[in-house]
């Protein structure tokens, strides 16, 4: 969803440097309990079958299917999926049933459960409607009984919407973006939160802030999260409010019950490099980013 809003920059040249790190919050100290993931070599997805823009990349947990969304322009953005050929390369086949609009619409941002319930984010009914997470149940490439996620984790005042989320595994978690507008092509504020699913609702954790107290850095617009099924790695994008770059981050922890290290900056170069999602082995990396053809590409690496 937040890509809609980053490609202008990228038009008008404001992300030329993005090839050039930036800064990613405070420098992070030497400890020897604290061990980030590295991940190397490369290589562009062939998704067969699908010649438009591929982003917001989710891979299930069984790796077989990989969910992606077409150009984040609001107008017709829809959710499509392609089959398992190997680990670079899927077949696609077509759009996911029951979850795209009618233009002009944004249904985006897939994730699914271990049990096959499947989220995505939607402008259907915003601002209308508050709740702009939609949830139904997957199966055969449809989903079904398809309704607004609720819960206390929205923020009820002007400008505000979740811009990303992404269930965890277990179905328990769901790990969210509150980016507030005022206007502009670009959130004045981004970050996460984590709520735990009451019933049929999810309710913000209590120690939510504390959880993402280093990588809520307010120098940063922090979204797209993508955590590991044994919620010791959680994976962001975050962009310098004043270098206009973005970068994906990963953060670590030894337990569950620990808040998340300060993020450390993947090395991927390119513009426009974003929306991680990781496998269940956490092997293997999946993300999109600006291509050469003008195009966004879904790419992925392994773990090294």
């Amino acid at each position: 969803m937040r890509t809609l809003l980053l490609a202008a920059l990228a038009c008008a040249g404001l992300l030329a440097g993005c090839s050039d790190p930036p800064p990613v919050g405070p420098p992070v100290q030497p400890d020897t309990t604290t061990v980030y993931p590295a991940f190397g070599g490369e290589r562009e997805v062939v998704i067969t079958g699908y010649g438009g823009h591929a982003m917001e990349p989710f891979i299930s947990g069984d790796g077989q299917a990989l969910f992606f969304n077409s150009l984040n322009d609001g107008d017709s953005t829809s959710l499509y999926y392609a089959t398992r050929v190997s680990d670079t390369s899927f077949a696609c086949q077509g759009e996911v049933g029951g979850v795209n609009g009618t233009p002009p619409h944004l249904d985006a941002v897939a994730s699914m459960d271990g049990s096959g319930r499947f989220y995505f984010v939607s402008t259907r009914d915003w601002p209308g409607v508050l709740e702009n997470i939609q949830a139904g149940d997957y199966a055969g490439g449809a989903v079904t009984g398809v309704a607004p996620v609720t819960g206390d984790f929205y923020v009820s005042s002007p400008g505000w919407l979740v811009m990303d989320a992404e269930i965890g595994r277990g179905g328990d978690l769901l790990y969210y973006c509150n980016a507030r507008f005022s206007g502009g092509a670009i959130p004045e504020e981004a970050r996460l939160g984590v709520a735990r699913r009451q019933g049929a609702s999810f309710a913000k954790l209590a120690a939510s802030d504390t959880l993402l107290g280093a990588i809520n850095d307010t120098s940063y617009l922090v979204y797209a999260p993508a955590s590991t099924a044994d919620g010791r790695e959680l994976y962001v994008t975050r962009m310098h409010k004043r270098m206009a770059s973005t970068r994906i981050c990963v953060s670590v922890r030894t337990d569950t019950a620990r808040p998340f290290s300060a993020p450390r900056m993947l090395e991927i170069s390119g513009s426009l490099v974003e929306a991680p999602t990781i496998t269940a082995d956490k092997r293997r990396i999946y993300y999109h980013k600006l291509a050469g053809d003008g195009k966004y590409h879904v790419y992925t690496m392994t773990r090294q």
